[in-house]
């Protein structure tokens, strides 16, 4: 007798896992406003959608450094409440494609660290971030009015990366045993993070017998903003650099402290700042052409090298652009060893 054939049984197939959404907008509440200094704001923002962004950027309940990690608080305009931008057609055609008076503006704040509070009893993330603010007299952007007139119990939305996102971020230090980390005022909350970071692991084994040195420089506007940014500790390896561009010795240009005290440490002739301040690269006397409308700088270093020192510039985009021919041009530093970032270009608004 002929057995007929008996077709195998299908394998049901996995179930699709859908694809995470890369950017989220996320509800938080202010939860506190603090005047750290005449420039700066510290904000802390809570809630639990604020658990669904990146792991790498919430962290797993300690208090976490975020470096250079950044999210995009929307401002709503004066009147409006705020609202959660539509992303299902993508941030182009859900945000940007508004009318500005409908939308408000979108700015990018740097995230000084992460903790878990507890809000409605129950244990949520702390987002905290420290905002330039400006004295008003038409100095003032949509964000620097937010921030200084915001109140704990007001809601907010931000863009963040989604949970299978790596954080928006640049810094990358590593293996460099030399590492120099440069910024204005809109730079202070990575620099910092970055300063106490290095500074809280500092007593933990050293790589291949060498410590790693780091040396921040971050210029501020007033001389009472020095007394905010300062480190727990004063450690050998790990110094700041904290200048005032105003008081003391008068006013110096935006940018002009920074560059002074990285030529200090970079052991160059003074005529090396006034070059790249000016525009020019530096002992060649040739002027760099530059395009106001051009889009603000940013580069990422490449993986660095421990026989090679790291740079990591942040601010205005024309003074960085200074500071990386300081680096590249005048000390012989490769530039893909450079990380740069113009956190703003002057005369320009980010949306």
């Amino acid at each position: 007798m002929t057995l007929a054939h008996r077709p195998e049984t299908p394998v049901p197939a996995e179930p699709a896992v859908p694809a995470a959404d890369p950017v989220l907008c996320v509800e938080a509440a202010v939860t506190s406003v603090t005047r750290l200094c005449p420039s700066f704001r510290r904000i802390t923002l809570a809630g639990p959608e604020l658990g669904t962004l990146s792991p790498a950027l919430i962290g797993d309940g300690g208090l976490t450094r975020c470096r250079d990690a950044y999210v995009k608080l929307l401002v709503p305009p004066p009147g409006r409440a705020p609202e959660r931008a539509d992303l299902s057609a993508g941030l182009r055609e859900g945000w940007f494609a508004r009318p500005a008076e409908e939308r408000g503006w979108m700015r990018t704040y740097t995230v000084r660290s992460v903790r878990r509070t507890v809000l409605g009893g129950v244990p949520v993330p702390e987002l905290v971030i420290d905002v330039v603010v400006h004295g008003g007299h038409g100095q003032d952007g949509p964000g620097s009015r937010w921030a200084r007139t915001v109140a704990p119990g007001e809601r907010v939305y931000l863009l963040g990366p989604g949970p299978q996102e790596r954080p928006w971020a640049a810094w990358d230090h590593g293996g460099a045993r030399r590492v120099l980390a440069v910024g204005d005022e809109t730079a202070a909350p990575a620099l910092m993070s970055v300063a106490e970071e290095f500074t809280e692991t500092a007593h933990g084994p050293a790589q291949d017998g060498a410590r790693p040195r780091l040396d921040v420089v971050l210029e501020v506007p007033h001389a009472e903003d020095v007394a905010a940014h300062r480190l727990l500790a004063d450690l050998p390896d790990v110094r700041l650099h904290v200048l005032p561009r105003a008081g003391g010795g008068g006013r110096a240009g935006h940018g002009h402290r920074a560059a002074v005290r990285l030529a200090h440490l970079l052991e160059l002739p003074g005529s090396a700042v006034d070059d790249v301040l000016a525009g020019r690269r530096p002992q060649r006397g040739l002027a760099v052409a530059e395009d106001p409308s051009e889009p603000r700088a940013w580069s990422v270093a490449a993986p660095a090298r421990p026989d090679v020192p790291y740079v990591f510039l942040a601010g205005e985009s024309g003074t960085v652009k200074a500071l990386r021919r300081l680096c590249v041009d005048a000390a012989g530093i490769p530039k893909e060893h450079v990380s740069f970032m113009g956190y703003w270009r002057q005369g320009q608004a980010e949306s």
